[in-house]
């Protein structure tokens, strides 16, 4: 009975639910990347042994990031396009939700973002398909809002594009000169901007 007891003691330290598994996964690779992470580095940060790993990812680090890279794809979708495209809530509020959302991500842009830790010249088509997929359905639910408060389609389609650069630009910047006040302040600068938008007569 005790051999049956320590076995599966051994075996509930080796378990982690699927959600929990992909979140590690993602901190993971956002803080040390793809390419700077090993299999042994994985299973010492996750807590499962390296055959726990490949039953579930049978490709390694190619389908630890693929499942990753679908994660925050429903993650994206879920609490940031999904209520962009909300009608029933006010532009200005959806902008705002969304703000609060993308600073809570990037904790303040003191934490990475995924697509700057990939190395996607060597990411495979499929990887770098998901990648672009989302951001172009970000990018459209952001001039879907543009064109609610007045602005004609082109002016939609390059502010939509310019915000998610100043995401982008926003936290390699801030990474780069050590200013924590950098993300922030670009977040706030872009709600004004979006504010004096909505409220143009």
């Amino acid at each position: 009975m005790s051999i049956l007891f320590f076995r599966y003691t051994f075996m509930a330290q080796q378990t982690i639910d699927d959600n929990s598994l992909l979140e590690s996964l993602f901190e993971i690779f956002r803080n040390r990347g793809y390419e700077g992470t090993t299999i042994s580095q994985l299973s010492e940060m996750t807590g499962l042994k390296k055959s726990s790993l490949y039953h579930r990812f049978p490709a390694g680090k190619d389908d630890m990031v693929k499942a990753v890279v679908r994660y925050v794809s429903a993650q994206l979708h879920q609490h940031i396009i999904g209520p962009l495209l909300d009608s029933q809530e006010a532009p200005e509020k959806r902008f705002s939700d969304m703000l609060a959302t993308v600073k809570a991500i990037y904790s303040d842009g003191r934490k990475n973002c995924l697509l700057n830790v990939l190395n996607l010249g060597d990411a495979k088509d499929d990887i770098k398909a998901l990648l672009n997929r989302d951001y172009q359905d970000w990018i459209a639910a952001l001039a879907k809002l543009g064109l609610e408060v007045g602005m004609d389609p082109q002016e939609a389609a390059i502010w939509s594009g310019h915000f998610l650069t100043i995401v982008q630009g926003a936290l390699v910047i801030q990474r780069l000169t050590g200013d924590a006040s950098t993300f922030g302040n670009c977040m706030e600068y872009e709600q004004k901007q979006f504010l004096k938008r909505c409220n143009k007569p």
